[in-house]
């Protein structure tokens, strides 16, 4: 029990407790309840769990940090579903995946680490492995509770598979899990080999993926034949009716156990062919949900996009940092971990111009007769598909940055004790209570001119100084008042004299007026 619990670590304030219902939908999918419990799972909750009296789940985060991920599949249909696919695909592709039925009759399809992995990046590799062989809607880490394996042991029907697609008891799950333990640097690194079942495979439309990797039992099949002969079309559109007839009939018989009427698969090859349909998708189609993946799609050549270049899979462990200027974007490509600006990845040329500085020839991508330019497709992919690195973050950046301009905004400006310099545009430091007060338009001014990149307002410097507004004070209105920040030090104020003035003053302005220099005015004045 303890392997299996430090097996599954994972959120700590919070589990859920799920039952089955016994109703089905429409996919045969059997519909459960939850309910959340908010305090950590122990022991006793998963030796409860195990012997059958609850059922229990949690989420993989922890603090930004995971110990295990999951490909949740849900099938077309769970009638007569088989798991054996996915099963050799974990093995013939060698990747460190277990399947596990779930609860509902599909797979969890779970990755292990041999330590604490960020959140971000596997999801965005579990992403990837996802789009090349599965399929699947759902993804963990994704801020949900996952229900866990093998409810009620001794009569289990949530049991893994090994690589021979045999179903185990619990021990030997923990045993192939941990073999199947991965670092995560090794995960975030493991390359994604092809899946081609057929010819341009990965450039269809995910929805027929689907329906060819998994026959269709149940209603919608004139509309999902509908989907697959666009895409035939869109393959070739030089195809004739009555080749075009020939596809429609054999893919007839592919994805469906039960294949529509010979009569009717004739007559929407005809329509297709005829008006250059384009593709049904939701929520005008809702018989497409359980099946669609937009944002692949959108991706795909044969898709409703087009297709980020294959290529991009050569471009690994990408990551970005940002500061409060610009960007740059990290990734290891041929041996070599290149770092670019936004400026290198405006045209191919400068790209290539960057590149042999790593002493990296890159070769012209193939222009496509029609759609977007490959080379922005590939920049596009390359800037979704980079994470922010953990040593760099944007926010400790852009802190700092704020509490530097604050820093130099105070130690420009303040006076101590003089209130009158309060309309002149003065922070005046009250010596005796160590609180300093200033109007917001002298913040405002020094913000506009000195840091609009770093504060999106006024009022965002106020909130993080944790300044308060006074409706009077020493004869002004609308005064805002905030303890001398620990940045500033009494010893870096100088009280100002009487003959000091500086560009805050009325008279350091006169001398452009008058042509006097600032030792003439300083003089005169």
């Amino acid at each position: 029990m303890q392997k299996l619990f430090d097996l599954f670590k994972g959120n700590s304030d919070s589990y859920i407790k799920s039952s089955v219902t016994g109703e089905l939908d429409d996919r045969g999918k059997r519909i459960t309840s939850y309910t959340t419990v908010n305090e950590p799972v122990t022991t006793k909750q998963w030796k409860e769990h195990l012997s059958g009296k609850i059922r229990i789940g949690f989420k993989p985060e922890q603090n930004g940090k995971c110990m295990w991920g999951c490909i949740d599949v849900d099938p077309n249909s769970y009638k007569n579903y088989s798991q054996k696919k996915y099963v050799d695909i974990i093995k013939n592709y060698k990747l460190p995946l277990v399947a596990v039925k779930s609860k509902s009759g599909g797979l969890h399809i779970f990755v292990f680490f041999l330590g604490w992995a960020e959140v971000d990046r596997v999801a965005d590799k579990l992403k990837r492995i996802n789009d090349k062989y599965f399929l699947a809607q759902e993804i963990f880490p994704c801020n949900k509770a996952l229900n866990m394996p093998y409810q009620n042991m001794d009569s289990s029907m949530e049991f893994a598979y090994d690589d021979n697609n045999n179903p185990v008891l619990i021990q030997k799950f923990i045993e192939i899990a941990e073999a199947k333990k991965i670092a995560p640097e090794d995960f975030y690194k493991l390359r994604i080999k092809d899946y081609e079942p057929e010819s341009m495979w990965n450039t269809y439309a995910p929805c027929v993926q689907k329906l060819i990797q998994e026959r269709w039992e149940g209603n919608n099949r004139n509309n999902y034949l509908f989907n697959v002969l666009v895409l035939e079309m869109k393959k070739n559109n030089a195809n004739t009716v009555a080749e075009l007839e020939e596809i429609a009939h054999s893919r007839n018989s592919q994805i469906f156990h039960n294949p529509l009427p010979r009569n009717e698969v004739t007559q929407l090859s005809k329509s297709v062919h005829k008006s250059n349909y384009d593709f049904q998708c939701p929520p005008k189609h809702p018989e497409y949900a359980p099946i669609c993946n937009k944002e692949l799609c959108k991706q795909r050549r044969l898709g409703i996009g087009e297709a980020t270049p294959e290529i991009i899979d050569d471009f690994t462990d990408i990551t970005f940092i940002r500061d409060t200027k610009t960007i740059w974007y990290e990734f290891n490509y041929q041996g070599q971990r290149i770092t670019v600006q936004p400026e290198d990845m405006k045209d191919e040329k400068t790209f290539r111009t960057r590149l042999l500085r790593y002493r990296v020839f890159w070769m012209t991508l193939p222009k496509s007769k029609k759609g977007p330019n490959p080379f922005e497709l590939l920049m596009k992919g390359v800037v979704e598909r980079s994470v922010e690195d953990s040593q760099h973050k944007f926010e400790d950046t852009l802190e700092e940055e704020k509490y530097n301009t604050l820093k130099k905004f105070f130690e420009s400006h303040i006076e101590q004790d003089n209130y009158d310099k309060l309309k002149d545009g003065y922070v005046v430091l009250d010596t005796s209570s160590n609180i300093c007060y200033f109007k917001k338009i002298t913040l405002d001014k020094f913000i506009k001119k000195n840091a609009a990149r770093i504060f999106n307002t006024t009022t965002d410097a106020l909130r993080l100084l944790g300044c308060r507004r006074k409706d009077y004070h020493e004869g002004e209105k609308n005064i805002w008042h905030v303890t001398l920040p620990e940045f500033i030090s009494h010893e870096s104020i100088k009280p100002k004299t009487k003959d000091q003035i500086t560009e805050l003053d009325e008279a350091y302005h006169d001398k452009f007026r008058t042509g006097e220099t600032e030792s003439d005015t300083q003089k005169n004045y």
